[in-house]
Parts: structure tokens; sequence; C-alpha cells
């Protein structure tokens, strides 16, 4: 029994705990019940006292209002199969107009019709093509391009036939040939300024031209027959202008100053009389290509190339027929003057590409005057590298592309040809100044090209691209060390064996340009000078024996070559202007300039030795020595320096120098030496060892 309650007490104190434990909750829920509905309340209220948004409501679309488009005169251009379309017809009838000619040979040759009558049915035929062109283009039977090509078909066998009634069959009496001719001339230029077809106008403008072979064959004067040329010429332009047949223009010219050329070679005594009517169709020409010239035109580049290249035929022909006159240099002067009124009114009016070309004309045409100027042959040596030059430079300050392609092959033939002619010799002579005076211009062009520019053109980029400056660097510094050799081959080779001046040159080029700014020298010169100074060193030092004649002179060239290597170690070392130059780099090959420069000055040294001893200002066995202590000290030194300044190559490279040292005093010293020298050197190279290790062990 006593354990029966024992149980039921435990039991009931374990109801009375777990009922406690629920009256907490109960409380705790009751307390968190009353804040829910405050905040359900005070959101419901929130919800309710926030006014409602109104809809947007749809902004209706604008109602598009048709664009006006603007009305042009702007012509559909026809496309390649319609272009092949519209070409054939004038194909077309340049094929029966040979056929027919070619007929009228097979009658003739077979006898059946006089010439009286094949002439009667030559113009018969034109006549019938005119007429049938007008007939179809009035009834509108026929597209415009075959009734265009049967308009210039007539004019074609007119001409044609008047020639051979003329001159091949002579029916017809040459007045009476002349005045036909000159119907059909108007008729032909009456047709092209009503009908506007290009092609028609080149038809014309080509028959036409024929003309004065006639006149020329009728023994017209010269002054008659270059007086109808520029008519014609000038009636054509009539045309040209109006329709703004640029083709046309071209073609024209180029078949007028070769009718001018040929009648002028066939009339030799008066070419004086041509030469001025070229120059007059010049004239004439530049004054339509003006008018005609569109700046904003995406072919502009090729019509700048096209006056130019007419312009540059011209100049070719005016000295062929003006090179048997007295004073042709007057008529050249002319066309210079031209070009450069052409170039004064392109510059006027901002045309950069159309200056261009007439600027490169006029100097061409100037260097080509003064050329054939009678003057004295000094004089001729010393004006055309200026003149070459004044060409550069004039077309640097107008920032002229072509004119710098031109002017610049122009002065490299004149530099190559002076240094190629004169020779410096005697020194104080025209002839030199002749052969220093185009490395000064060199010189003069290099700066002047470096200069700063706000803005370059595409060309100005493409030469920046290509390092035409940094190679003009290279090509200024190459004239004057030739310039040096020169000298060289006159004045010191003639006595010694070796271009002393040149190798001077050589370093002297090259410690300056390691002294120079980037801007200044450009990025080419220091290692293209730079390779040609080891170079010079290798070969200078390690073939000793070549170098024979001045005793001081190839003494003093060595020394130079071991100053500048001492002075650029010095340099580097204590950061000095190179250092400063190139600090940029120096972090990083550091290191291997230092170890480079003892490296060669040591084989300077060396040489210096052989040389000596060679030219017997000292003794043999006293330079073995002595080469062997130098090669101990550049190691020394190498470790030294390279412990010091942290520089691990130049460490490695005095080890590799110890150990030549030291097969060379085992192998070589001991077996050339006598006992007195042997032991001179020992000592030194003991103490010198001794010296470096306390140091190496102390750092």
């Amino acid at each position: 029994m006593i354990n029966l309650s024992l149980e039921m007490e435990q039991r009931i104190a374990k109801l009375e705990k777990e009922m406690e434990a629920l009256r907490q909750e109960m409380d705790v829920l009751k307390q968190q019940q009353p804040q829910q509905k405050t905040t359900v309340k005070n959101v419901n209220r929130s919800i309710t006292v926030q006014p409602a948004l109104p809809t947007p409501k749809p902004t209706p679309k604008p109602t598009p209002t048709p664009k006006q488009i603007p009305k042009t005169n702007v012509q559909p251009q026809r496309s390649f199969e319609e272009q092949i379309m519209w070409a054939l017809p004038k194909v077309f009838m340049v094929i029966l107009v040979l056929g027919v000619l070619w007929g009228l040979k097979l009658v003739s040759d077979y006898g059946y019709l006089s010439n009286e009558v094949k002439i009667i049915l030559a113009y018969l035929l034109s006549i019938a093509l005119g007429a049938i062109a007008y007939v179809l283009e009035h009834k509108k039977k026929a597209s415009p391009a075959v009734t265009i090509s049967l308009y210039g078909g007539a004019f074609i066998v007119g001409i044609l036939t008047t020639a051979a009634g003329a001159i091949l069959y002579e029916v017809l009496g040459l007045t009476l040939a002349l005045f036909i001719a000159f119907v059909f001339i108007v008729y032909g230029i009456a047709i092209s300024y009503l009908k506007k077809n290009e092609v028609l106008t080149l038809f014309v403008a080509f028959t036409s031209l024929l003309l004065p072979y006639l006149l020329e064959y009728m023994d017209f004067s010269a002054f008659i027959i270059l007086f109808f040329v520029i008519i014609l010429f000038t009636m054509l332009q009539f045309v040209i202008l109006q329709h703004k047949q640029k083709i046309a223009l071209y073609v024209t010219t180029f078949f007028s100053i070769m009718a001018v050329s040929i009648v002028a070679f066939m009339n030799s005594d008066n070419r004086v009389i041509f030469a001025i009517g070229l120059l007059i169709t010049l004239a004439i020409f530049y004054t339509s290509w003006c008018r005609l010239y569109n700046v904003e035109s995406k072919w502009k580049h090729i019509h700048a190339g096209l006056q130019f290249s007419l312009g540059l035929f011209s100049l070719l022909l005016l000295n062929l027929v003006s090179s048997r006159l007295e004073y042709n240099e007057i008529i050249l002067l002319g066309l210079c003057i031209l070009f450069v009124t052409v170039a004064g009114y392109s510059y006027k009016q901002k045309w950069q590409e159309a200056f261009d070309s007439a600027v490169t004309l006029a100097f061409i045409t100037l260097c080509n005057t003064v050329l054939i100027m009678n003057l004295p042959e000094k004089v001729d040596d010393l004006l055309l590298p200026f003149m070459t030059f004044a060409g550069v430079m004039m077309s640097l300050r107008l920032r002229a592309s072509l004119m710098k392609i031109v002017s610049s092959f122009g002065f490299a033939m004149a530099l190559i040809l002076s240094y190629i002619v004169h020779e410096p010799t005697p020194f104080f002579s025209i002839e030199h100044i002749s052969l220093i005076l185009p490395g000064v211009y060199l010189l003069i062009i290099y700066l002047y090209t470096i200069r700063e520019k706000e803005t370059l053109n595409t060309f100005e980029k493409i030469m920046k691209d290509l390092y035409v400056t940094d190679i003009l660097a290279v090509m200024t510094a190459g004239y004057f060390l030739a310039y040096i050799a020169k000298l060289d081959s006159v004045y010191v080779t003639s006595v010694s064996n070796f271009p002393h001046m040149m190798t001077i040159g050589i370093v002297i080029l090259f410690v300056g340009s390691l002294l120079l700014p980037e801007k200044y020298k450009g990025r080419a010169l220091t290692p293209v000078v730079g390779v040609f100074f080891l170079f010079v060193t290798l070969m200078f030092n390690v073939i000793p024996y070549n170098i024979q004649g001045i005793e001081w002179l190839n003494i003093g060239t060595r020394l130079i070559y071991i100053a500048a290597f001492v002075a650029i170690i010095l340099d580097l070392l204590m950061k000095g202007r190179i250092y400063q130059i190139y600090q940029q780099l120096m972090p990083k090959y550091l290191d291997l300039i230092v170890s480079a420069s003892v490296a060669f000055t040591m084989i300077a040294l060396c040489g210096l030795l052989s040389q000596l001893a060679y030219n017997d200002l000292m003794d043999w066995k006293l330079s073995v020595a002595l080469t062997t202590v130098t090669l101990f000290l550049s190691a020394s030194l190498s470790l030294w320096l390279g412990t010091v300044r942290h520089l691990r190559i130049l460490r490695l490279s005095g080890f590799a120098i110890l150990a030549i040292a030291f097969i060379k005093l085992i192998f070589f010293d001991l077996s050339a030496l006598d006992l007195l020298i042997r032991a001179v050197l020992f000592i030194a190279i003991g103490g010198i060892g001794m010296l470096l290790s306390g140091r190496l062990l102390r750092k």
C-alpha cells in the first residue's frame, strides 16, 4: 500500500508541473492576440484611408503624318545590264561604219565603182543616217540610244568621206573639202550640245581632231592649223561645261595636245607657235577643269590624278616641241606660271587635292626649267640639290601629299648623284661644298619633319605607321657617315688601311644618340647605329693585325672606344642622363647592358695592348701579362659590381671571365713568360684576388 501511495503522489506532482507549464503558455498566447489584432486593424485602416489612384487612360496614338518627299532632279542610275544595252547601238554603229568602208574598198578593188561614185554614195549614207535618226526621233519609234548612234554615225561617215575624197582619192578640191569638213564639225558640235550625250561628244571630238592632219596635207600655215585646233577645242568646252562631261574633257584635251604636238613635229620651222598653242590649250583645259571640279565628289582624287597626269604629259611634249628653240626656258617658265595660277586658285577654294597636284607640277616644271638653262657647270652642281630640297620643304610646309612623294624621289636621286659624282678634293672647293650641302639639306628636312603637329592627315598617318621619319633619321646619319668615309678614302685610308674617321664617327654618333630623347632622334637611329658600333668594336679589336699605318691614329681610335664604354657604364650605374632617358627600360635591361659593356671594354683593352705590341710600342711579353691582368681586373670588377648592385648576370659573367683568366694564366702564360714577369704577374693577381675576396666576404 505504501508503494502504491508513493507512485500516486509522484504522478500527481508530475501532472501539476505539466499544468503549470500549460498555464504559462496560455498566458503568453493571450498577450500576443491583442497585439496582432491592433496591427491588423492599423493595416486595414491604412488601406481604407489611402485614396484610390485613378486608372491611367490610354493615350491615343498619334496619327502618322505623311512625309513630304523633296523633289529632286536626281535621275535613277542605270544597272549594269542597262548600261550594256545603251552601249550596244554605239558599238554596232562603229561596226556598221567599218563594214561600209571595207565594202567600198572591196568594190573599189574590183573596179565596179569609180572614186567619184564611192564618195557620193558615202555622203548619201551619211545624210541617210542623219535623216533616219531625225524621223525615228520625231515619231518616237526608237530609243534615244539608237538615234544618238545614228546621229554620230552620220557625222563619222561624213568626216571620213571628206578626208578620203581630199587625200586618198583626190576627188574633192582642198578648199571644198575644208568647207565640207567645217560643216560636218559644226553639225557634230550642235548634235552633241542638243543631245547631251557624252559618248557622242567623244566621237565628235576624236573625229574632228583629224582635220589638222588634212590641213597639214593641204600645206596651210602653222598659224591657221593651230588656230583651228584651239577654236575647235574651245567650242567643245561649251558642250562639256553645259552638260558637265568630265570624261569628254580629259579625252578632248589629250587628243588636242597630241594634234598640236604631231603637227609641230611636222613643222620644225614653226615650233614657237605650236609651243604657245600647247600653253593656250592647257590654259583652256585648266579653266574648264576648275569649273567642273567638285570637292565633295568621291572621285575627286581620281580627277586630281588625271589632271596631274595630263599636266605631266603636256610638260613632256612641251619639252620635245621646244627642245630646239633658243630660249625654250621661257616657254617652260610660262607653263610653270600656269601651274602656279591653278595652285593659287585651288588654295583659295580650299581644294587640297587639286592644290597638291598643281603645286607638284609647278615644282617639277621649275626644276625642268632650271636644268635646261645654260648655267655654268659648278652652279648646276649647287642648284639641282637645292631645287629638290626646296621642293621637299615646300611640300612639307603645304602638307601636299603627292608633292611629297615626287619631290622626295627627286631629292633622293640628287642626293645619290651628288655623292657619286663629287669628291672632297681639293678640300676648299665648290665640289666639296656640293658634297656637304645635301647632307645639310637632309638634316634640315628631318628637323622640320619632327616638329609637333596638332592634327595629322591621312597621308601623314600612313607615313608615321611606316616609320618614315625614323628611316629619315637613319638616312641622315648614314649620309654623314658616308661623307666621312669619303674623307677617309682621300685623306686617311691612302696612308692607313682602316677607315679610322668613320669608326670614330660611328662611336660619336652612337653616344650622341644615347643622350638625345626619342622625339629628336626617332625610334630606329640608336638600334641601327648601335649594331654598327658593336660590329666595328669586335672587328676593330679582335683583328688587330690588319690595322696598319698611322700609329697614333690607331691608338687614339681604340682609346675613344674604351672611353665610350666606360662612360656608358658610369652613366648607367650612377643613374645619369642615359639612365634617365631610358628609365622605363633600365630596371629590366640594366644587368644585361652593364655586363655587355664590361665585356666589350675588356675586349677593347686587350685590343689596345695587342696594338701597342704590334706597333713595337710595348714588349710582347709585357702585353701578354697585362692582358691577363686585364682579364682578372674585369672579372674582379664584374663580381664586385654584381654583388654590390645585385646584378646577377654581371656576377655570373665575372665568374666566367675569371675562369678564362685562370685558363690563360695556367695554360698559356706560364710557358710564354720568363720568371721575373711570371712572379710579378702572380703577385699582382694574387693581391687582386685577396682584395676581392675580402670585399665579397664582407658583403
